[in-house]
């Protein structure tokens, strides 16, 4: 014989289905989810302000410093959108501080992109510079007595001879 009491999830969903005048009535998993990811969307925010200040005052280390905690924070947020989501589609009127929220994180992330990638093209110029003057420096090779380069048959055979 089932079990005729209904199971959790199917619990939430009619809770999530009950209509009342503010919109869906949500339960307490559901508010603590939202919680969890406007706090996480807050620490990101702060995060990346942090992270654009510090490249804008040139202290590249502290990119690779935050690099890590970035990640975790990002991953958090992936794995809560799916249960976010629901809430935001509902309504254009639900949760008007946390779209405000996501707002500013769109525009924090183009923001450390585009100074990211900029950061990028620099260092890709800075070696490419370095790599010009090491050959320019090396003289990339061996030349003769005119000066032009020696290379394999076309140059004199160099020997060293071994014996005393």
């Amino acid at each position: 014989m089932a079990d005729e009491t209904p199971s959790r999830f199917r619990k939430r969903m009619q809770a999530r289905r009950e209509i009342s005048a503010e919109g869906p009535v949500l339960t307490e998993q559901d508010d603590a989810n939202l919680a969890s990811f406007e706090a996480n969307i807050d620490a990101t925010l702060d995060l990346l302000r942090d992270e654009i200040a510090a490249v804008e005052a040139g202290h590249l280390d502290r990119v690779t410093e935050l690099y890590d905690r970035k990640a975790d924070l990002l991953k958090r947020i992936e794995l809560k959108i799916p249960v976010i989501e629901p809430f935001l589609e509902a309504s254009e009127d639900a949760a008007p501080a946390l779209r405000e929220k996501l707002r500013q994180l769109k525009t924090a992330v183009q923001d450390n992109s585009v100074l990211l990638s900029r950061m990028s093209e620099a260092t890709r110029d800075i070696v490419r510079e370095i790599e010009k003057i090491r050959n320019r420096h090396s003289l990339d090779g061996l030349y003769g007595k005119s000066g032009k380069p020696v290379t394999g048959q076309d140059g004199p055979q160099m020997h060293i001879d071994r014996e005393f």
